[in-house]
């Protein structure tokens, strides 16, 4: 797995060599051919090629002459005319064989970078992820990665072909006449000073219309989150108006952008037409005369470097306009690529069981989600032992769920220590962890496929009788068994296709699927009713092997737990079981009778 996006080109650093080298046979056979064709109008002048005066197409025509045939102005236009066409034909395959490799190597790219992007999004902790924001690692997945892969395909294409035609096309225009060559030198300097003016102003854009569309992503994902809050409370029009400015803004600054790169094709044509008008007054008084080197054939050959020089021009222009991009992208890659992870992965992969020492242990524990903020969690003491079940209840914002959040890692405490089986967390590797630890949230989450495949996310082994015990055991089984297709029903995105209880039900079953040595129910049943919420926790209490954490703001849900914590501001306010708790918790005992008298 890349650490940067430099590591996929060093992969990929024989295509990057072998790709550039195929282009320049290209180029050299781009560059001949203007000479052949001269060569050839020059035999019809002169005959023999001897009596050529210019060195270079003297060269090219002896060289035409080497091949066994009649000499005759139409046997040498055909014999050059074939060795154009064989070139064309040579430079036609290397030029298929560049691209491809152009083509795989920029799509591997593409792919490494973001399978490293993928793999990287899952090693951040939940506040890493909330820092940088989840619209813009969708942005940099899909439209980054994209542009990233685009700017390899245009610089292994283009980066050397265009530099070398344009030399090529300078020297031989300067042996063919000095004073066209100067004409030519004239031009390149002038055509590149507008591309650097023109792909300056515009590079500082593109990371603007970037960001805009970071923002554009996070407001549609929210939207499209809450589509039935935004349809309830009746502000559909107004959600139009805010998202309609934001595309808006995005339109105009890509507009802006646009304005500027089109001046860049304009501007070379017309500096090439400016200097091409020069060339025929200074030189209209000798274009014909055969006393002079340059004649019809040399004005051929320099229209045809002209014109190379013109066309690679503005496809070089065209790629560094996306090469910028792609260095936008890969600059803004390099920042989640390089982003430290302040989760670290410990050492130890086999968890030792000690009856002698509690499952899990809290010492002292505080928490607060930002450095400079005070701490959420402060100074949290608990032990749960093996085979318990263990609630935890109290107001919103308590902190019950970031306890959940602490066990499994998705956050580091602040202060204190988390034990498990007598070793701090931190020196276990995230995967042995994890995997001792079957979390189900209040947000059931499934994923898009059938139910099979969501269970076998949590356990890959499992077989279908396995799938629908776990099913039954999470109440679930009396909705499914009732699809023809049982377990291989379809789930949509999100499983927008269940009701919010047989959501959470099969997000309980499938916590359950996982066998887990540890289950955390993280009001995990709020969207059940109460007998339905009775029947899972009497299944759950039958299970000896497993320690069970509840958390709850139902007290029916946790009252027969062996403890109970009660948290009150992210303090301890209570500890025990739930007669003790009556007893000696006024926020218990105030939270008991609020419920009581509300089912009454």
């Amino acid at each position: 797995m890349i650490n940067r996006v430099f590591d996929s080109y060093k992969k990929h650093l024989m295509a990057f060599i072998l790709g550039p080298t195929l282009k320049i046979i290209e180029a050299i056979f781009d560059l001949f051919i203007p000479l052949f064709m001269k060569a050839i109008i020059d035999l019809n002048q002169y005959l023999e090629p001897n009596n050529i005066p210019n060195a270079l197409s003297r060269a090219f025509a002896s060289f035409i002459r080497l091949f066994p045939y009649e000499a005759s102005p139409l046997n040498d236009a055909l014999v050059g005319g074939g060795i154009i066409l064989m070139m064309g034909v040579v430079g036609y395959v290397i030029t298929m064989t560049a691209q491809y490799i152009a083509a795989y190597t920029s799509s591997n790219v593409g792919k490494e970078v973001r399978d490293a992007l993928y793999h990287k999004i899952l090693l951040l902790s939940r506040r890493e992820r909330e820092e940088i924001g989840n619209s813009r690692l969708l942005t940099l997945v899909n439209s980054d990665t994209y542009q990233l892969q685009q700017g390899v395909l245009l610089f292994t294409r283009l980066i050397v072909r265009a530099p070398f035609i344009l030399v090529g096309s300078l020297i031989f225009s300067f042996i063919l006449d000095w004073r066209v060559g100067i004409a030519f030198l004239v031009i390149v300097p002038l055509i590149l000073l507008v591309n650097v003016l023109v792909l300056r102003k515009s590079s500082k854009a593109y990371l603007e219309i970037q960001k805009d569309l970071d923002n554009l992503s996070s407001s549609t994902s929210e939207v499209v989150e809450g589509a039935r809050v935004v349809r309830a409370s009746n502000s559909v029009k107004l959600e139009n108006n805010k998202f309609n400015n934001k595309t808006n803004a995005y339109l105009n600054k890509t507009i802006g952008v646009n304005r500027i790169n089109s001046l860049i094709n304009p501007l070379t044509f017309a500096i090439t037409s400016i200097v091409l008008i020069v060339i025929i007054h200074l030189l209209r008084g000798d274009l014909f005369t055969s006393s002079n080197t340059l004649v019809a054939s040399t004005i051929v050959a320099e229209m045809s470097y002209l014109a190379q020089i013109f066309f690679v021009t503005v496809q070089l222009t065209q790629a560094m306009i996306d090469i910028v991009k792609a260095g936008v992208s890969r600059k803004r890659i390099d920042e989640v690529l390089l982003k430290e992870v302040n989760i670290k992965d410990g050492n130890i992969t086999e968890v030792k069981e000690d009856e002698n020492v509690p499952l899990i242990e809290f010492d002292h524990v505080s928490f607060s989600f930002n450095e400079d903020e005070n701490s959420f969690l402060k100074d949290l003491s608990f032990q749960i032992r093996k085979g318990e079940t263990f609630g935890i209840i109290g107001g919103t914002g308590s902190g019950k769920s970031t306890i959940a959040y602490l066990l499994e890692r998705f956050y580091d405490v602040s202060k204190g220590e988390i034990r498990y089986q007598g070793v701090n967390i931190k020196d276990y590797a995230l995967a042995s962890l994890r995997n001792d630890i079957a979390l189900v949230n209040q947000k059931s989450s499934l994923f898009k496929g059938t139910i099979k495949s969501n269970y076998l996310m949590a356990n890959p082994t499992s077989t279908d009788e396995g799938i629908i015990e776990s099913i039954k055991e999470a109440e679930a089984y009396e909705f499914v068994s009732k699809y023809e297709d049982g377990i291989n029903h379809e789930v949509l995105e999100g499983g927008s296709n269940f009701s919010g209880g047989q959501r959470q039900r099969l997000c309980i079953g499938r916590a359950l699927n996982k066998r887990s040595k540890i289950l955390i129910l993280d009001d995990a049943t709020s969207a059940l009713d109460l007998l339905t919420d009775k029947r899972i926790r009497e299944r759950l209490s039958k299970k000896k092997d497993i320690t069970k954490i509840i958390i709850s703001q139902r007290i029916s849900t946790i009252q027969n737990a062996d403890y109970i914590l009660v948290l009150e501001g992210g303090k301890v306010v209570g500890l025990g079981k739930h007669e003790s708790l009556l007893r000696d918790s006024p926020i218990y005992k105030e939270i008991y009778d609020t419920q009581i008298k509300k089912e009454k």
